[in-house]
């Protein structure tokens, strides 16, 4: 009994411990949140989780209706959805509720995410409660009010937020929350007579719940209960728009929806000026367009001052109202309003905001969402005297001014800015191109620029900091509140810029061609005629681009050039290096427009990479080719050769060559060219080493092509990337960037990259792809990618699952069920719309299943699915996959497509529920095994849980062997990805909860003892609660123990972790603990009783039954004396009568050896209990040895062994007298056929003698008998 109270207790204790703060609720997306209808979410540990169906029932649904506050399960209203979310728990299952539990985790069950749960469905329930949310005033503001049922009540506002109130008015479609107001004011009669309800939505930390009635946690009749109250964004706000000078005039606006929209009725009953903050209102003007405009009293707008003066797009944030200004406080202000004040005041964007010293304002707490048309019509806080902490300051980017100063025209020179009054320059150091651009596009020189060493001026340094990852569009936007920090380093380089604009010599070919003059974006062509272009010029522009002499030079009439000739002309003499250095002559001949100047040139110039798309860059020049110096060489050359070579773009090599040729030092492109020959080389002289004999070298992009290893798994699986004309796998590392994920799979029509995936298959080669770094848009490929380097180092080689992945599995086993395709939105059913036979039998291939099976049995969905895939699929002649087959076609039909195909794989332990996993009698490699698929091996044999996994040596050879890769929406290994192929490590060896097996080394408890992985191993220690130890003895009970004595410390490799609730078979971890004593129980079980013992009585029966025995044996033992003696006296034939008041005598023989036997008499007299007929008293006086007792002797033993009462019956009294043994025997209250009633008491004295038979038995004897005529014995009469 009290090992029955003591699980009692525990498994009370373990109620209470459940129930902490965790919830449940029905969530149903798809009706707006209904709180009363949906799939169970469970909020556990800071984390919602769902609840799984296995061993669901009616109780079930019972709890779970109630501990929701809806009422009764609805009938026949369960059915199975998919489950939303992959990444969640399963906290419940296993669930076995009686019906009467407040909550499903009061229900019995493993433990808090102790089941494995590998299906994809969930339950989804209907209760039979119908709630609804009102407001309790006018539309979109007042008291939330409840109905469930027809029964109405109300909310208190105790611990309630911002976040219910959003909620509420995002359920009653009043959009957003606009404030939650003092409860005091909207307390009615209805509201203190109704129902009130409290709420707590405290557990929903990470996300919303769905509707309020999921936060109900119990009535509230306490006067302290104030109306929870809301106004909603449903309310009307108004602005006046239109007049920059006046704020306080214009057209009046409302918002609806986040949206400004006209107002053009005026059917106001209230005064719209003064809820502006602007005065009365005066007579509302209707303008042509029937919108309304109104006239306040006030003027009012927005002005900046600077040092006490008025600025343009920057300074402090005042407010003018009718002539006087004040400013503007900034307690809660943020970019939010300074951003606003720029477009107010058409200043362009903020560039940022600051706080200066503390005022007097008008305006407080400012908070705008930027539609606004004016700071003044921001919620905020308006009064004529507030004392302001701070006061906000903006600066916008129409106050900065750029210039490109001490250049060689407007377009070229050292950046100076103006920030504030003052003109600033910058710091070349982290300068880039993008920022160039940006100025070259503010001054109108073009699109694009590069930096440039110039003058350094004796500005001060303005530091920038332009925004990381995005193009600016204005310099203005690299500023910030610490630009106008001073820079210590006086030394430091100014940037310089060239735009575009500025002005370029370019021949239309190479070597040969038109000569033109680039200036911006306009192209212009230099003036060919007699007077304009000469022999000398020609040369001059030969040998300016490194191609010998001009061999020809003319002048060409085309109508798409003579529209646009440069201005001037130039005369050249053989000593000038370039034609810019030439004499430039202005006035040029009427018909210089006519033609234009064209030469050809002795030399050629080509460039080229050594391996097509990669290798070093090759150049030949005036006859001679070699190669390109490293040290010179720029990304942007690296971009203008693939391009030149129809390449893509260029990509970091993996090894660049440590020898070369070379005869070009550095190469100059200008802004127009396109082909790199078109450039300024720089010869490299004989006796100048600078470059060490490093060559530029070069990888295009269009040297590599990413793939996806096996086809038939779209958009997922093991990537490899063609390097140098090899297919090599790709590192981890790799694809740890999100970009490079991107790219792979933009350029494979993939979609976004999801997540790397491990590499499935036997080890692929030593050469892999280790480093990327890509751009992800659009259009990616790894034609964008900067860099990208392959190694032979040591890496662990990784798979790729993109946005598009997809791939189809049955929905109950391996090769037969409903084809569902998996994909980012979830499962999807195929439609059975032109999926023939020939589609079947591709698909049961690819999954490994042989052919499809032929068959004509009709089989219904097995899953409730509303999702279609979208597109058909029809396949041509020897597809490569069953994607292969997919067409653009929507099927029309929502039937899903049945699947049954030959083979179905068997999945197997070697030891029932452990040992080794093998499929269709093949072991598994352990390389990219997981616990995940250990659980699904153990639940589909019905196992319980994995709880060790150990790569141990194959029982066959780990050549080719089984490599398995399973997804979450696999729900047995049969469904995995597999492959055959050689195993670099072991087979999967696993262990199951259900083959765990406890032990202890004595029988109630000792030292414990867990098998799990073929021996017998002890536990680290560790202190159970009563109830686990109860657990645990539970287990123990029908095992062999041992009787080893242990008092030791030893190195212990396994632990126990669990929680009450959990099943302790789940609870072995293997887990190190050093050296330790081992974990000990104690076991209190009631063992039944063991038989009775002489020497050793049972406690507590014990006692009773050996009296009871000893009894019985003192009863049989006077019997028999009895008997020997009634036997001795029919023998004597005589009978002796003795006088009154003597002793009686046996005359018939000598017996007095009878008494001197000692032992014997000492046995008869303290042995056992003497019966009273074993003496006569004196006062009868007769011989009784002459009397037969044939028919006494059959009499006697048919009589129980029992003897009449005493005068004392609780006790018996034994009196020892000098002539004999006296006893007073209890009375058993039983009577005597034949025999009359003896008196209460009867003493009788008897001399014993021997006698010569002694072979017969009595049974019993009366006391008391005396002579009668007949001859037999009759029992003494009294009166």
């Amino acid at each position: 009994m009290w090992f029955l109270l003591l699980l009692l207790h525990l498994a009370h204790i373990e109620l209470v411990i459940s129930q902490a703060e965790d919830r449940l609720i029905l969530k149903n997306g798809n009706k707006g949140g209904y709180p009363c209808e949906g799939y169970l979410e469970v909020y556990h540990n800071n984390t919602w989780g769902y609840v799984g169906d296995t061993r669901w029932s009616k109780n079930t649904e019972k709890v779970a209706c109630k501990s929701t506050h809806c009422g009764e399960p609805v009938d026949s209203s369960v059915k199975d959805i998919l489950k939303p979310s992959e990444d969640r728990p399963i906290w419940l299952n296993e669930l076995k509720c009686e019906g009467h539990e407040s909550a499903l985790w009061e229900c019995k069950h493993p433990g808090w995410n102790s089941s494995y749960y590998s299906k994809v469905t969930v339950k989804k329930l209907k209760c039979s409660s119908n709630i609804t949310l009102s407001l309790d005033g006018p539309k979109c503001a007042g008291a939330v009010q409840y109905s469930i049922d027809g029964e109405s009540g109300y909310f208190c506002n105790n611990n309630i937020g911002e976040k219910e109130a959003s909620l509420l008015c995002k359920s009653l479609r009043c959009g957003g929350l606009r404030e939650i107001p003092p409860s005091e004011r909207m307390v009615s009669e209805k509201f203190t007579g109704s129902t009130k309800m409290n709420l707590d939505c405290s557990t929903f930390k990470n996300a919303d719940p769905d509707h309020l009635w999921q936060c109900v946690k119990g009535n509230d009749d306490s006067a302290s209960c104030k109306p929870f109250s809301v106004i909603c964004e449903g309310f009307m706000r108004l602005q006046l728009k239109g007049n920059q000078s006046n704020v306080c005039s214009g057209q009046l606006e409302k918002e609806e929806n986040n949206n400004w929209v006209p107002v053009q009725q005026d059917n106001f009953d209230f005064d719209v000026c003064q809820q502006m903050h602007c005065g009365n209102s005066l007579s509302p003007n209707n303008s042509t367009n029937k919108n309304l405009n109104v006239t306040c009293t006030d003027e009012v707008k927005v002005v900046l001052k600077h040092s006490g003066k008025d600025s343009k797009c920057y300074g402090t944030v005042n407010i003018e109202v009718n002539g006087s200004v004040k400013p503007v406080c900034a307690s809660t202000w943020n970019e939010s309003e300074a951003e606003l004040v720029c477009k107010e005041l058409g200043c362009g964007k903020l560039i940022y905001t600051q706080e200066h010293g503390n005022s007097r304002g008008i305006m407080d707490h400012v908070s705008c969402k930027g539609s606004e048309s004016s700071l003044w019509h921001c919620p905020a806080k308006h009064d004529k005297n507030i004392q302001c902490s701070n006061q906000p300051y903006v600066v916008c980017s129409d106050s900065v001014e750029v210039k490109l100063a001490d250049g060689p025209g407007r377009c070229a020179g050292r950046l100076e800015i103006k920030h504030g009054d003052q003109w600033r320059k910058v710091l070349k150091t982290g300068w880039t191109e993008d920022q160039s651009a940006a100025v070259c596009k503010q001054l109108q020189c073009g699109e694009k620029g590069k930096t440039e060493k110039f003058s350094q001026g004796s500005a001060s340094f303005l530091s920038l900091t332009c925004p990381e990852n995005k193009k600016i569009s204005n310099i203005s936007e690299c500023l910030t509140e610490n630009s106008n920090k001073e820079n210590p380093d006086r030394e430091a380089e100014a940037v310089g810029i060239t735009c575009e604009g500025h002005k370029v010599v370019f021949l239309s070919g190479t070597c040969s061609g038109h000569v033109g003059i680039e200036h911006g974006r306009e192209i212009y062509w230099l003036s060919g005629s007699n007077e304009t272009w000469n022999q000398a010029s020609a040369d001059t522009v030969c040998q300016q681009m490194h191609c010998g002499n001009a061999t020809s030079f003319s002048f060409h009439s085309r109508a798409d050039m003579i529209n646009k000739v440069w201005k001037d002309s130039f005369s050249c003499s053989s000593r000038k290096k370039s034609l810019f250095e030439c004499n430039r002559n202005t006035t040029l001949p009427p018909d210089h427009q006519t033609s234009t100047a064209h030469v050809k040139c002795s030399g050629n110039i080509e460039m080229r990479l050594t391996n097509s798309c990669w290798g070093k860059v090759r150049i030949r020049v005036e006859g001679k080719e070699g190669d390109m110096c490293a040290d010179t060489w720029t990304e942007d050359k690296s971009v203008k050769l693939c391009e030149k070579l129809n390449c893509g773009t260029p990509i970091k090599a993996h090894n660049s060559p440590k020898d070369g040729d070379i005869i070009i030092k550095s190469l100059h492109p200008t802004n127009q060219t396109k082909d790199l020959t078109q450039s300024i080389f720089v010869k490299n002289q004989d006796n100048d080493n600078s470059c060490n004999q490093k060559p530029a070298y070069v990888v295009c992009s269009g040297s590599v092509k990413p793939r996806f290893s096996i086809p038939s798994y779209k958009c997922f699986g093991n990537i490899e990337v063609e390097y140098e004309g090899k297919w090599i796998p790709v590192c981890e590392d790799a694809l740890k960037d999100t970009n490079n994920r991107n790219t792979i799979c933009q350029e494979l029509k993939c979609g976004d990259a999801v997540e790397t995936r491990p590499y499935f298959g036997p080890a692929a080669d030593k050469l892999a792809i280790l480093n990327l770094n890509c751009t992800a848009n659009a259009n990616s490929s790894l034609s964008a990618c900067s860099s990208i380097t392959a190694s032979t180092a040591a890496c662990k080689h990784s798979g790729l699952r993109c946005s598009e992945w997809r791939t189809m599995v049955p929905d109950k086993k391996a090769c037969s069920g409903t084809v569902l395709v998996h994909w980012r939105q979830g499962p999807s059913a195929v439609s059975r719309e032109n999926f023939s036979e020939t589609e079947k039998e591709k698909l049961c291939q690819d999954m490994n299943c042989g052919g499809r099976q032929s068959t004509n049995k009709s089989h219904p969905q097995t899953i409730e699915i509303d999702s279609f895939w979208n597109k058909r699929f029809s396949c041509g002649k020897n597809p490569g996959s069953i994607w292969e087959c997919e067409n653009k076609t929507t099927p029309s039909r929502k039937e899903p497509v049945f699947i049954e195909c030959q083979k179905e794989p068997n999945v197997s332990l070697s030891q029932n529920c452990s040992g080794e996993v093998r499929i269709d009698g093949v072991p598994v490699c352990a390389s990219n095994w997981d616990l995940s698929y250990a659980h699904k091996v153990c639940q589909e044999k019905l196992c319980g849980n994995a709880v060790f996994i150990k790569p141990k040596a194959p029982s066959k050879g780990s050549g080719n062997i089984y490599h398995v890769s399973c997804e979450k929406y696999h729900s047995i290994i049969g469904q995995c990805r597999r492959t055959k192929g050689k195993c670099d490590t072991n087979v999967v060896f696993i262990t199951c909860s259900e083959s765990v097996k406890f032990r202890t080394t004595e029988k109630h408890g000792g030292v414990l003892y867990v098998s799990y992985r073929d021996k017998w191993e002890r536990v680290c220690p560790f202190n159970p609660s009563q109830y686990l130890e109860a657990k645990l003895c539970q287990e123990i009970n029908n095992v062999t123990h041992s009787s080893s004595k242990e008092n030791k410390q030893v190195n212990l490799e396994t632990t126990l972790e669990f929680t009450d609730t959990m099943d302790v078979k789940r609870a072995v971890k293997q887990h190190s603990c050093g050296n330790a004593f081992p974990a000990t129980i104690t076991c209190y079980i009631t063992e039944p009783p063991p038989p009775p013992s002489p020497t050793h009585p049972p406690i507590p029966k014990g006692p009773v039954i050996v009296g009871v025995i000893f009894l019985l044996v003192v009863v049989i033992l006077i019997s028999s004396f009895i008997r020997l003696y009634v036997r001795r006296v029919r023998e004597s034939r005589a009978l002796a009568r003795m006088l009154p008041g003597k002793e009686m005598e046996f005359e018939s023989g000598d017996y007095e050896d009878v008494m001197d036997k000692d032992n014997e008499m000492e046995d008869f007299s303290r042995g056992r209990f003497r019966s009273e007929t074993e003496f006569v008293s004196e006062n009868d006086g007769r011989s009784v040895s002459s009397l037969p007792y044939d028919d006494i002797d059959e009499a006697d033993e048919a009589r129980p062994l029992t003897f009449p009462a005493t005068t004392a019956p609780a006790a018996r009294d034994i009196n020892v007298h000098e002539d004999g043994v006296t006893y007073e025997v209890e009375d058993p209250q039983e009577s005597y056929d034949d025999i009359d009633t003896v008196p209460e008491t009867a003493q009788t004295t008897a001399e014993v003698h021997d006698s010569p038979e002694t072979q017969h038995d009595l049974n019993t004897a009366a006391p008391g008998l005396v002579k009668r005529d007949e001859d037999y014995l009759e029992p003494d009469q009294d009166e």
